[in-house]
Order: structure tokens, then C-alpha cells, then sequence
């Protein structure tokens, strides 16, 4: 499964680094957030924006798995 890791990555760049992946349908795949809840917020707007939604990593809350929308 693909891993995106956001440590480093500003808030106005996250929707780059999402983009791709998020177009080419390439799901599920995994986001490092960190425990920033601003950067899971952030990840989870722009997600939805492509249909996606996104879960918390049991046991790891600074992961989410980003995977089709219902």
C-alpha cells in the first residue's frame, strides 16, 4: 500500500502531494499526518473533494487510509 508522508510538507502544499494519487484512483492508500489535527482536517477536505474518504489507522493516530467514498 502507498505511503504519503505529510511531516515536513506545509498545509498550503498538502493538495500536491494528494493529487496524484487522488486522481489516478490509487486507493487505498496510507497519509502520515502526525497527530496535527489541523493536517487531518486538511487531508480529509481535500480527499472529499475527490470522492474519498478517509480512516483513522486503528492503533496509530497519526495515520489515516484514505479509501473510496460511499
Amino acid at each position: 500500500m502507498k505511503t504519503i508522508d505529510l511531516h515536513g510538507v506545509r498545509h498550503k502544499d498538502v493538495y500536491y502531494a494528494l493529487e496524484k494519487p487522488c486522481i489516478d484512483g490509487e486507493v487505498p492508500f496510507v497519509v502520515v499526518t502526525g497527530k496535527s489535527e489541523t493536517m487531518k482536517k486538511i487531508v480529509n477536505q481535500i480527499v472529499a473533494t475527490f470522492g474519498l474518504q478517509t480512516h483513522e489507522k486503528f492503533g496509530n493516530p497519526g495515520r489515516l487510509i484514505v479509501c473510496a467514498g460511499r
